[in-house]
C-alpha cells in the first residue's frame, strides 16, 4: 500500500532518525500486497538518504501487524503537537542522518590487518539536505485534519537501512554466482572480509574457525562525542524492531561488544557483531576511536559439524538456507482466488518478508549484481542478459576500463 505523505525526523531519546508515515485508518494492519519488481529496485538503487525515504514511501509501512504497530500509531496532530512528548520527535540532524544512512554497496575493503572498509560513490550530502528541507516533520504544520480518517505511524530509519542492506549483500552472492565468479572464493567477491580467529579474536569471537564479516548497518551505538553516558542504554527492541525480531537479543553483555546470533536452531554460526565502549570515565574523547567501530557487521562462520570448510560455496548455501528460514517460508494453500488458486496461507508480517517473499519467487527476473557498483537487482529478461544496473554506471565502467569490452 503506497504512502501519499511521509515525513522524517530525529527521536530524540534514541539519537536516531526516524519516518513518520501517514497512513489511512482502513491500511493499517492490512495484509502486504504483492511486491512490485520495480519498487524493490528502488530500495535496492538507494544510494542516499531521499533516494532510500522515497522507495520506502513507495513500497509502504515496514510493520503490518497491529500488534508490532502497537506503540507506533498516534493520532497525527498530538504526534504534531508531541514532537517534545511521548516520542521526543526533534528536528533532523545533517550529520546524524549521513552517518545513518549507511549504504553497503558503496563500500569495499582496504588494508589486510584491520576491518577497515572505504566509502566509494557520491556522499549525498545534498540529496540528505533536500530530504530534511522537503520532508522534516518539525514543518509538517497542523495535521488535526487529518485526525479523523489517518494516523502516524513511527518506523526506525535505521529498520530501512538495515533491510536494503541485508538484501543487498544476500542477493550479491547469488547474482555474481550467476555472473561466474569463482565459487571457491564466491564471499570475498562479494566484499567479505576473510577474518582468522588470530588477528580479530577480540572483535569477532565466532569460534575457532576463520569468519567471514561485512558491514551491514551503521553501528547506533557509536559516537564520537565526549563520553556523558555508557553506549548500552539504547533498547534496541524499540529503536530497530526489525532487527530484535531476526535475532537472539537474551540477557545484556559484559563484552565491549554486541554479539547477536540469527535466531533459530543450528544458526549460531550467523552473528551480528559490534563493539562498545562501555567502561569508559566520564568526560573521556572518544574522537579516536577506530573507524571500524563505527559499523554493525554481519558474521559468518566458516565451522560446519565442528570442521572448517574452505568451500566459500558452501558457506554461502548454509547463510542463504538460515536466512530463508527466518525471513520468510511460505505454507501453500489452497485459495479459491481466481488467478492466485494456490497462495501463501500465512502472510508476512513486515516489508522484509514481504521483499523476500518476491525474491524467493521472481519469474520474468533474474538477479543481476552490477559490474561497477556491486548493486543487485532484478532484472527483466527482455532484452537480453546485462551486466550493469543503469546506463551511468555502464558509461563510468567503459571510462574506467577503455581498453576492456563490456
Amino acid at each position: 500500500m503506497r504512502t501519499d505523505r511521509i515525513y522524517i525526523a530525529r527521536d530524540g531519546k534514541s539519537g536516531m532518525h526516524v519516518l513518520v508515515r501517514i497512513l489511512a485508518v482502513g491500511d493499517i494492519g492490512a495484509d502486504y500486497l504483492p511486491i512490485d519488481p520495480d519498487g524493490f529496485n528502488e530500495l535496492m538503487m538507494a544510494r542516499d538518504a531521499r533516494s532510500l525515504v522515497l522507495a520506502a514511501q513507495g513500497l509502504g509501512p515496514m510493520l503490518a501487524s497491529e500488534g508490532d504497530l502497537a506503540s507506533r500509531i498516534f493520532v497525527p496532530s498530538e504526534l504534531r503537537r508531541g514532537i517534545a512528548g511521548e516520542m521526543d520527535l526533534v528536528p533532523s540532524d545533517l550529520g546524524g542522518l549521513l552517518s545513518e544512512c549507511y549504504f553497503d554497496p558503496y563500500a569495499e575493503p582496504v588494508g589486510t590487518g584491520g576491518m577497515g572498509y572505504r566509502g566509494i560513490g557520491r556522499t549525498g550530502k545534498k540529496a540528505a539536505r533536500d530530504l530534511i528541507e522537503g520532508f522534516d516533520f518539525s514543518n509538517a504544520g497542523d495535521l488535526s485534519y487529518l485526525d479523523s480518517q489517518f494516523r502516524a505511524v513511527v518506523e526506525p530509519l535505521h529498520d530501512w537501512v538495515f533491510a536494503r542492506n541485508l538484501l543487498s549483500i544476500v542477493l550479491r552472492i547469488g547474482g555474481l554466482y550467476r555472473a561466474g565468479a569463482d565459487p571457491k572464493a564466491i564471499l570475498e567477491a562479494a566484499r567479505f572480509r576473510k577474518v582468522e580467529p588470530s588477528g580479530q579474536k577480540d572483535r569477532f569471537d565466532m569460534g575457532p574457525a576463520a569468519c567471514f564479516a561485512i558491514p551491514v548497518a551503521y553501528n547506533p551505538f557509536y559516537t564520537t562525542d565526549t563520553l556523558a553516558i555508557s553506549d548500552a542504554p539504547l533498547d534496541i527492541r524499540k529503536a530497530w524492531p526489525l532487527y530484535a525480531d531476526l535475532v537472539d537479543i537474551g540477557r545484556p553483555s559484559t563484552r565491549p561488544a554486541i554479539d547477536h546470533r540469527l535466531k533459530g536452531e543450528g544458526n549460531g554460526f550467523i552473528g551480528f557483531l559490534t563493539s562498545l565502549e562501555t567502561k569508559q570515565p566520564d568526560g573521556t574523547d572518544r574522537k579516536g576511536r577506530p573507524e571500524e567501530d563505527r559499523w554493525y557487521y554481519l558474521v559468518v562462520s566458516s565451522d560446519i559439524g565442528g570442521k572448517h570448510v574452505k568451500d566459500q560455496m558452501r558457506i554461502a548455501n548454509r547463510l542463504l538456507q538460515a536466512f530463508d528460514g527466518r525471513l520468510f517460508q511460505p505454507r501453500l494453500a489452497y485459495s479459491g482466488v481466481k488467478m492466485t488458486e494456490i497462495a501463501p496461507e500465512q502472510k508476512p508480517r513486515n516489508m522484509l518478508e514481504a521483499m523476500w517473499l518476491l525474491v524467493r519467487n521472481h519469474p520474468d527476473h533474474y538477479l543481476l549484481t552490477c559490474k561497477r557498483c556491486m548493486r543487485t537487482v532484478l532484472s527483466g529478461t527482455q532484452g537480453g542478459e546485462r551486466s550493469f544496473c543503469s546506463n551511468s554506471c555502464r558509461a563510468t565502467w567503459s571510462k574506467e576500463h577503455p581498453s576492456r569490452k563490456r
